[in-house]
């Protein structure tokens, strides 16, 4: 396919800003993939099956995240056009797990039981992947198998805040951790919040600051532990504080850490975070398990080095954090994008 010569769209629901981005950078037309609203029908796989036939006419649509999916598949076999999906969230990673969350009962039960069928669908109507981390291209391939192409493309940080927390100077001798995130269960908050108190137990004026809008007051019950919520300029943030802490259960590429990187701080994540590429370049010890004892650990053991050492860390993650600027990213996407459709 000649990626010069194509009309595109991006079904999307709400789109992350960098995905816009993305979108202009291929300049795909932003189509909402929930079309119709059809009453009785809200949020089912039949709503979203309608929604997927009366899609305007495009070459290649471009699909944000998992919940368009249904409706990009419909149109894919009954109407034809090209589906590249831009694995952006982490759906297909949790199927055939009993802990599978649709947007539906149905959608819930076809996650946890349906993974044979999803899988040979996806073969079939997936030509194309773009993956936001290599920890999304993992557990992508299983479900579009070995054939369909797969490029990996990360996100970025948006244009402001890039260059405000280029300015930022942490307190590198500070024994104070950041996170920051949205109060969603697979962020893994509560996990860092029960593993303070151990951390306390080795360093103990440890702090941790909970940044971002509706966590439980609760968490600042334990002691250290400080609940911040919405913060507008995320430099007061970061200024404080030495460490950054992911500790995501599952997070294809949350861009909380390259924000933290530009700001100087130095990251620790969770294995399962697509980010972990990011802080194992940095140094592998900053990569744990998705655990309260092994968060416990990992923060600790930062606490515990000196202070050249801490320097030399944030000096490397500031250095990883800058290659995440809008034009470079969005370059990046345009030549993934146009990889896979050449290969289509």
């Amino acid at each position: 396919m000649n990626p010069d010569a194509v009309s595109v769209a991006m079904l999307h629901q709400e789109p992350h800003p960098a995905h816009r981005g993305f979108a202009e950078a291929v300049s795909a037309d932003l189509v909402d993939y929930h079309r119709l609203s059809l009453g009785p029908l809200e949020e089912t796989v039949l709503e979203d099956g309608l929604n997927g036939v009366v899609y305007p006419d495009y070459d290649v649509y471009l699909v944000e995240g998992s919940r368009p999916l249904y409706a990009a598949l419909t149109r894919r076999f009954t109407r034809g056009g090209k589906l590249v999906y831009l694995c952006a969230d982490h759906g297909l990673c949790q199927l055939g797990n009993a802990d599978f969350e649709g947007d539906s009962a149905l959608k819930s039960l076809i996650g946890r039981f349906g993974t044979p069928i999803i899988r040979g669908v996806g073969r079939r109507g997936i030509d194309g992947v773009i993956a936001v981390s290599e920890f999304a291209a993992e557990f992508t391939r299983p479900v579009v198998g070995p054939e369909t192409p797969i490029e990996i493309a990360h996100p970025f940080v948006q244009p402001g805040t890039y260059d405000a927390l280029g300015d930022v100077t942490p307190d590198i001798e500070s024994n104070v951790a950041v996170t920051v995130a949205r109060p969603w269960r697979y962020k893994g908050i509560d996990m860092l919040v029960d593993a303070w108190p151990r951390v306390r137990e080795a360093v103990p004026a440890a702090e941790l600051h909970v940044v971002g809008g509706g966590h439980p007051e609760a968490y600042g019950e334990t002691p250290g532990v400080r609940v911040r919520g919405y913060v507008e300029n995320l430099a007061d943030a970061f200024a404080p504080a030495s460490l950054f802490v992911q500790p995501s259960r599952m997070d294809t590429f949350p861009v909380s850490t390259l924000e933290a990187m530009r700001a100087g701080l130095v990251p620790l994540v969770t294995r399962t975070a697509g980010t972990r590429s990011e802080a194992r370049e940095i140094d592998p010890s900053l990569v744990v398990e998705p655990s309260t004892d092994a968060l416990a650990r990992g923060v600790v053991e930062y606490f515990e080095r000196g202070l050249a050492d801490r320097r030399e860390l944030a000096a490397r993650a500031r250095e990883r954090g800058d290659r995440f600027d809008p034009d470079s990213r969005t370059a990046a996407f345009r030549e993934s994008f146009r990889e896979v459709l050449k290969a289509l």
